[in-house]
């Protein structure tokens, strides 16, 4: 396995949970779950413009806050695909 593949493996197992979290919890459950992972998905850093400059040893932390953001988009669209 490529480490490319390797390090893609963890964001597309979390891609396929949210999918089946969103057909197996009810709309007030999603709705927490929608609510908990934008939270995260910013980067809480000080600056004016989180994010926008790293400093030391963020890179990890935006990294972490990026991928709940993409975990946030992917129950967006897994409900959205429910739903039609």
């Amino acid at each position: 396995m490529t480490q490319s593949r390797a390090t893609d493996a963890p964001m597309i197992a979390g891609r396929r949970l949210i999918q089946h979290l969103a057909t197996i919890l009810t709309a007030d459950q999603i709705a927490d779950l929608d609510d908990w992972l934008a939270s995260r998905s910013n980067l809480h850093d000080g600056q004016e413009d989180p994010g926008a400059v790293i400093a030391d040893g963020l890179d990890l932390e935006l990294a972490v806050a990026l991928s709940f953001g993409r975990l946030g988009e992917a129950l967006q669209q897994a409900v959205a695909a429910n739903k039609g």
